[in-house]
């Protein structure tokens, strides 16, 4: 396979899909659908451990259920999307848009590509920098907890602008990291 970033637009990947760059829309969408999926497992993961808390009548089982409520479906959402990411490059929003992650090279980044180089070295980097600077500027744990990660919001909002630069292939600072591209999958004909 031919590197990515020395021929057009357009490229073939083997024999079954032609791709292009994911538009920026495309991508801020599988974000957005991502975020609904998880929430909505959250809400149902409140509704079914809150009523099972409700007919136990126990002070102990509403609490077990509460942290069940939280670490179940938080749980299920990142194993889920780990394996999605980790197998096929996609999420659960990329895979409804019909776009995935590739490396730069054509190839599937696999779980050190997507998963900890795209998602969890930044998230941990930031919360870390983040937290970092606000227990400087206020003091107190939890008051620093409580306030907004401005260094989070920036780093998005970089990557937000990045999005929309077609002169470097719309790669964001998480691709730039792993070392990736997020593409459009049609079908051949």
């Amino acid at each position: 396979m031919t590197d990515f970033l020395s021929s057009s637009s357009t490229n073939t990947l083997a024999d079954d899909y032609e791709v292009e760059l994911a538009s920026p829309w495309m991508r801020i969408a599988a974000v957005l659908i991502n975020g609904l999926i998880f929430h909505l497992g959250m809400i149902l993961g409140t509704l079914f451990f809150g009523l099972s808390a409700k007919m136990l009548h126990s002070v102990l089982a509403g609490k077990i259920c509460l942290i069940l409520a939280t670490l179940v479906p938080l749980l299920m959402y990142f194993i889920g999307q780990s394996i999605m990411m980790s197998t096929k490059g996609q999420s659960f929003g990329k895979k409804l848009l019909r776009i995935k992650v590739i490396g730069i090279d054509g190839s599937n980044p696999g779980f050190i590509g997507t998963v900890l180089l795209r998602t969890a070295v930044p998230a941990v980097a930031l919360i870390t920098v983040g937290l970092s600077l606000n227990l400087i500027f206020y003091q107190n744990i939890v008051i620093a907890l409580a306030k907004p990660n401005t260094i989070a919001l920036f780093f998005y909002v970089i990557c937000l602008f990045m999005l929309f630069r077609t002169a470097t292939y719309r790669r964001t600072l998480e691709d730039y990291l792993a070392t990736t591209i997020v593409i459009k999958i049609k079908s051949s004909p």
